[in-house]
């Protein structure tokens, strides 16, 4: 989904494994048991392997799976015949017509739980008139292979997918099952996707400790200047915002436009509104948000990297120039605080006519550890007027998943494999992606797609002309393989 994001250095990825994961499956027990000696040495998958990752993403971008309406099952067929055709037991349950949802399953010796391989089928309408190249056909031009998907999220399907089989095919044997889920719907909400999996098919991961999803990648710098689209960090989503809709609803006696009534309806919602843009939440600094901008404040400039450094007192009491200064990067700004937008405004039918009642909608999304109830005793006091009435529309609750842990070490690891300066670090995402589905399972879940992607890149998802650098797919899949490895 959506939302500046990420990109990373390669110069380091000249060692071998000794247990080569282009190797066939008839790899040596020698090198086998050499490579289980040697863990940490970088993988990297053969010319080969790459080659038929491309040619499969190639393949699923040119299934189009637009949500509305989906059709996703075209997609879980082609994915269940992958697994299959490489050895791999997969299922397809339907969740509702042309809807399903595939999963499949390598066996590791049970040691430790599963990790899950989490993404989504579907994907948002593309205006073909408005793209470069065709957003279905999956063109490759400058190293860049094109399409809707390609980047949200169908080359992050398509690497995790090309991670597993090129463990299964080096004959190495991990400790934890490797379970390959992919689901509909997740475009609009997931309710014949994610939600029906784990209502209907929970059993068939109870034994998941963790899983890898989308939600951050690795934020880049654009290519300009000195830095060549060098990596600023890699950001892993641990948490996100709970989401919480609230209508505010102003009653009132209804008139004639000709004779104004200053407490009408719409006058009082007006001012209720006023006081919430003017006001926004104080700003609220979590540990690992703390952890996260002092991490990335050496890759930022000046004046944020002051700022970002010394977050502790930025965030105690900005001034009116610092938050225009913050607000700048939305993404990370809204780290630091409980948001709120007014969405809907409906009053009035008639010119001139005053009307009785005046409705609005917000979009509130709660930092963890937030509870409606505290949030609308916010709101409520922000308003200070009693007659304006508060309630509930929606309540999606975010659990965090720990952030000091195997999986987070197991990152830290592969980034370290390659040498990098761009740090590991926890992010608390705005956005809901399928994660908080599992996360409801007790299964821990990150968001990370381990690829460079830099602003320009990030505007196109959702937009015109998104595409993947395939040098940075590559990379992506070796890193999988390492992460996967490492865990």
């Amino acid at each position: 989904m959506s939302l500046s994001y990420r990109k990373f250095a390669t110069a380091c990825l000249s060692l071998s494994l000794a247990m080569n994961i282009g190797l066939a499956a008839s790899v040596s027990t020698a090198n086998t048991a050499e490579a289980a000696a040697e863990p940490n040495k970088l993988f990297e998958i053969s010319d080969s392997q790459y080659d038929e990752a491309v040619k499969l993403l190639s393949n699923y971008i040119k299934i189009d799976t637009t949500n509305p309406p989906g059709n996703e099952k075209l997609g879980a067929l082609y994915l269940q015949s992958v697994l299959k055709e490489n050895g791999i037991d997969a299922q397809v349950f339907d969740s509702a017509k042309d809807r399903a949802i595939v999963i499949g399953r390598l066996k590791g010796t049970g040691k430790k739980k599963a990790v899950i391989l989490l993404s989504h089928i579907d994907v948002v309408p593309a205006q073909a008139s408005d793209w470069k190249y065709p957003p279905f056909a999956a063109e490759i031009h400058d190293g860049e292979l094109w399409g809707r998907g390609t980047l949200d999220m169908k080359g992050m399907g398509i690497m995790e997918l090309a991670a597993m089989l090129a463990i299964k095919k080096s004959g190495k044997v991990l400790d934890r099952d490797i379970i390959f889920i992919a689901t509909p719907d997740e475009e609009v909400g997931g309710t014949y996707g994610a939600e029906w999996f784990a209502k209907n098919k929970k059993e068939l991961v109870k034994d998941a400790e963790y899983l890898l999803n989308e939600g951050y990648s690795i934020e880049s710098y654009n290519k300009s200047g000195n830095t060549d689209g060098k990596a600023k960090y890699w950001g892993v989503d641990y948490a996100e915002k709970s989401v919480l809709w609230l209508s505010l609803t102003a009653n009132g006696l209804a008139g004639h436009a000709s004779m104004p009534m200053s407490n009408s309806a719409n006058n009082r919602l007006i001012k209720a509104l006023a006081k919430i843009a003017e006001n926004p939440p104080r700003m609220t600094l979590l540990p690992a948000a703390k952890e996260f901008f002092q991490s990335i404040a050496p890759f930022e400039a000046s004046p944020l990297k002051e700022l970002y450094a010394d977050i502790e007192k930025t965030a105690k009491a900005p001034s009116k120039e610092t938050e225009e200064t913050l607000s700048v990067d939305k993404l990370k700004y809204s780290m630091l605080r409980n948001t709120v937008s007014i969405t809907v405004l409906k009053a009035g039918y008639k010119t001139n006519v005053i009307p009785a009642q005046a409705y609005a909608e917000l979009d509130c999304r709660l930092l963890p550890g937030v509870t409606p109830e505290q949030f609308v005793e916010e709101v409520k006091k922000t308003i200070g007027d009693s007659s304006i009435d508060v309630k509930v529309v929606e309540w999606e609750k975010g659990d965090p998943s720990p952030y000091d842990n195997d999986m987070f070490r197991a990152i830290k690891e592969a980034n370290r494999a390659e040498g990098a300066s761009a740090p590991v670090v926890p992010v608390v995402v705005p956005w809901f992606t399928d994660s908080h589905w599992f996360r409801e399972l007790g299964i821990h879940s990150y968001g990370f797609e381990p690829i460079e992607v830099d602003a320009d890149h990030l505007a196109t998802m959702h937009g015109k002309d998104e595409r993947i650098p395939l040098a940075a797919f590559r990379r992506g899949i070796d890193r999988l393989v390492r992460i996967l490895t490492a865990l």
